[in-house]
């Protein structure tokens, strides 16, 4: 009687290994594997994640929670962003005056900065005029002086010269 009970296990163990064999050279059977082997892979790559960035994956699973909830029409979380952007467009048009405000204000700053700036230099203009017109002045003064000095040094070294001639 062993005998039997060892042929059938002989033959159960055949048709398990062919069967291995079939489900070994079906495509579908490499893919459960991948697929199988991926998911295991990404359980344990977010499992990782949510230890080193606890913080993070709670902020993560609460927009979650909010975009899933903001789907449904009367939730609390679609009315609460409809409060939400009123008040951060009412928000927004302050924030936009405040710019306005301060770029005027920047305008203006930088115009009087403008005009302070082309007072120096009509002041700074009108002081080197005045000085290039001494300057002139008193050049003009020095070289009549010259000429002139120039003149009755001429006259009399013309004198002196004569004298000289009539004596000898």
């Amino acid at each position: 009687m062993n005998v039997p009970k060892d042929a059938k296990r002989q033959e159960i163990k055949n048709r398990i290994a062919a069967a291995q064999a079939r489900n070994q050279k079906r495509p579908g059977a490499d893919l459960m594997e991948s697929v199988s082997t991926k998911a295991v892979e990404a359980k344990d790559n977010f499992t990782a994640f949510a230890r080193q960035h606890p913080v993070a994956t709670v902020a993560g699973g609460v927009a979650i929670g909010v975009l899933v909830s903001a789907l449904f029409k009367n939730s609390p979380t679609r009315k609460a962003g409809r409060i939400a952007g009123a008040k951060a467009a009412g928000l927004a048009a302050i924030g936009s005056e405040i710019a306005v405000a301060f770029a005027q204000q920047v305008m203006e700053t930088a115009s009087e900065a403008k005009q302070a700036s082309a007072d120096k230099l009509e002041d700074i203009g009108d002081a080197v005029g005045d000085t290039a017109r001494r300057l002139k002045r008193e050049a003009n003064y020095r070289s009549g002086n010259a000429g002139d000095a120039a003149r009755t040094t001429a006259r009399d070294v013309g004198k002196t010269i004569a004298r000289s001639f009539r004596r000898n």
